[in-house]
């Protein structure tokens, strides 16, 4: 785990400082009023030797005016594909996808022989390479009123985070709400627990965390609309990898997104 000094170090290195002010242009993950489909969004592909396959999306990184965007698949266990007896493999290992429009990385964790993450372009191993990314009509959730009622009718949630890249750019970050507590006692609280989410490394540096496709893998915590807490992947005391790097964001941008009814 980091030290209490180092700890420090990151909370303030991960300051952003400036106002991130309130650009629409650009980027379509930009804008106020969409948000990514999550229930749709999706990435297809069909292997060299044939095989076709669909993963679902669960997290975005866009830097805005970019035409490309960076999209996370959930992680699975490993299988043995169309096998005819035991179909997880042994020793097992969980792997899962970031993916660009040219590029791709898989993060794999195997327990026997350590991390074999890798990168490549599409075409080194696919034969067509897709990312489905439909967007919505959104609304923004007003957190100071945010109760239990507000969530049930605003149900399924996402949020956006907005945060000032080192060199000044804005990236945008999405991803569904998995978890989130309210209570309303003198003022509304909330909590938003949800991840893993990608966190480009442009935005915050981690100390020792793992970095593939250029971003960390982090599960995200906010109770407040500037800052956001991390748990990031990398290695721990016994040489595997976990959610144990911690980092803190201040000076960004939080929203909750509902989805608008079609008209």
């Amino acid at each position: 785990m980091i030290s209490m000094t180092r700890r420090h170090a990151l909370l303030v290195a991960a300051g952003l400082g400036a106002s991130l002010g309130a650009s629409r242009g650009g980027n379509p993950g930009a804008s106020r009023m969409q948000a990514l489909d999550f229930e749709r969004a999706r990435i297809s592909w069909t292997t060299k030797a044939g095989i076709g396959g669909s993963w679902r999306v669960i997290a975005t990184a866009c830097q805005q005016e970019a035409e490309d965007c960076i999209y996370l698949a959930p992680a699975v266990m490993a299988g043995n594909i169309f096998g005819a007896d035991r179909l997880p493999l042994d020793p097992p290992y969980s792997y899962q996808l970031i993916a660009r429009r040219e590029r791709h990385a898989i993060v794999r964790e195997d327990v026997s022989s350590g991390s074999r993450d890798s990168e490549a372009d599409h075409e080194a191993a696919f034969s067509s390479f897709d990312i489905h990314a439909p967007r919505h009509a959104a609304k923004p959730i007003e957190t100071r009123a945010l109760d239990s009622g507000t969530v049930a009718r605003s149900w399924p949630i996402s949020a956006r985070l907005k945060a000032r890249g080192h060199r000044g750019e804005l990236w945008n970050l999405e991803f569904p709400v998995n978890h989130i507590n309210t209570r309303t006692k003198d003022a509304s609280e909330f909590q938003v627990e949800s991840g893993p989410v990608l966190i480009p490394r442009d935005i915050v540096d981690i100390a020792d965390a793992s970095i593939v496709g250029g971003c960390y893998l982090a599960y995200v915590f906010f109770n407040k609309t500037s800052q956001v807490d991390l748990l990031a992947w990398g290695p721990t005391s016994n040489s595997r990898r976990g959610f144990v790097r911690f980092a803190r964001i201040v000076g960004i941008e939080t929203e909750l997104l509902s989805r608008q009814p079609e008209r």
